[in-house]
């Protein structure tokens, strides 16, 4: 983190390198545009190769859960489907992702046919996780133009922590020609129980405001920053992580506004009970009720069931369509929904 303010000096003088001719010219052109934001978890999302340097046992041709190279594309193929389609059938313009082990599989994810043809692209994070497993970002290459990225290391509290996921800052031009920062993330399970792992989450939140308190004070605040955070937090919207120490609610007192904290539903079940582990958090600005100005779609925000994503029958009919359960292959894409909200962007041409 320590050359994290040189960083964004740099991104600033990027931002404001835009020649103002081409700022007018957007602004002369109000189309209009609605940006589709996502983030999924691809639920452990490995190749068939042995990487020593990882602990991807579990997922070798002679592993117990016997992945093998018909599963992995089956899974790819899949996956792609769910991506191709989640924008109104058609791709996301930007989309988080998390629990991939490397950018080999991102590549195999966007070789698939439903995404070969895509304007699709990628910036993939690795990171010190002992099983290998990164966030990236997928953004569409003609509505986001990245301008500088950052990989930011959660230092976990005690000696003997493992590390976890890094959180992924990227910052980039949408076609009106104003900046977004993107930050994606994969806070720490709750292995351990709830209230023993809980201490981890509050290292990523306080990470991620960090982050987000910088980019306030260089670009105005909150009521000016266009932040956009994805992420499967392993937390919900009520818990102290996201509430309290990173301060994300639906009032938006602290600069985050979290369109996810008053609705019902969930990404993720686990015994009949739905919970938003998968989030989408917003800075203030894009509040505005001014709508001449770059908005949150009110009431947008949702996870994805389109029938594919979802088990048909069974005891957890209506559930994730997983891709395991336990040790029992069922071949169903994730055991989290993806979830989207929209951004109109009324200069956008």
């Amino acid at each position: 983190m320590q050359n994290f303010s040189w960083w964004l000096v740099f991104v600033a003088f990027l931002g404001h390198a835009i020649p103002s001719e081409v700022v007018a010219q957007n602004r002369s052109k109000p189309k209009g545009l609605d940006l589709c934001i996502a983030h999924y978890n691809l639920e452990n999302l490995f190749d068939t190769l042995n990487d020593v340097k990882v602990n991807d046992e579990d997922f070798l041709p002679q592993s117990e859960l016997a992945w093998n190279s018909v599963r992995y594309y089956t899974k790819l193929g899949k996956l792609a489907k769910v991506i191709a389609g989640l924008n109104q059938g058609n791709v996301p313009d930007l989309m988080g992702l998390c629990e991939m082990e490397n950018e080999g599989v991102l590549k195999d994810l966007l070789r698939q046919p439903e995404l070969r043809r895509s304007p699709l692209t990628y910036l993939h994070c690795p990171s010190n996780d002992p099983r290998g497993i990164d966030v990236a970002l997928l953004y569409h290459k003609s509505r986001f133009k990245p301008i500088a990225r950052q990989n930011l290391t959660v230092d976990l509290p005690g000696d003997t922590a493992s590390p976890t996921r890094k959180i992924l800052l990227v910052s980039g031009k949408i076609p009106s020609g104003d900046t977004l920062h993107i930050l994606v993330n994969h806070w720490p399970s709750r292995r351990g129980g709830l209230e023993k792992s809980a201490p981890n989450r509050y290292a990523a939140a306080r990470c991620l405001r960090k982050a987000v308190d910088s980019l306030f004070a260089l670009y105005g605040g909150p009521n000016r920053c266009s932040i956009i955070i994805t992420g499967d937090f392993n937390d919900t919207p009520q818990d102290s992580s996201i509430r309290l120490l990173l301060g994300a609610d639906s009032t938006g007192s602290r600069g985050l506004y979290h369109p996810f904290s008053a609705i019902n539903g969930g990404s993720y079940c686990f015994q009949d009970r739905w919970e938003w582990l998968d989030q989408i958090i917003l800075s203030r600005s894009l509040l505005s009720s001014n709508t001449s100005q770059n908005h949150y779609v009110i009431g947008s925000a949702q996870a994805s069931k389109d029938e594919s994503m979802l088990q048909q029958e069974g005891k957890f009919k209506g559930y994730p369509y997983r891709t395991y359960a336990g040790n029992r292959y069922l071949g169903g894409p994730s055991d989290h929904l993806p979830v989207l909200l929209r951004i109109r962007c009324p200069r956008c041409p």
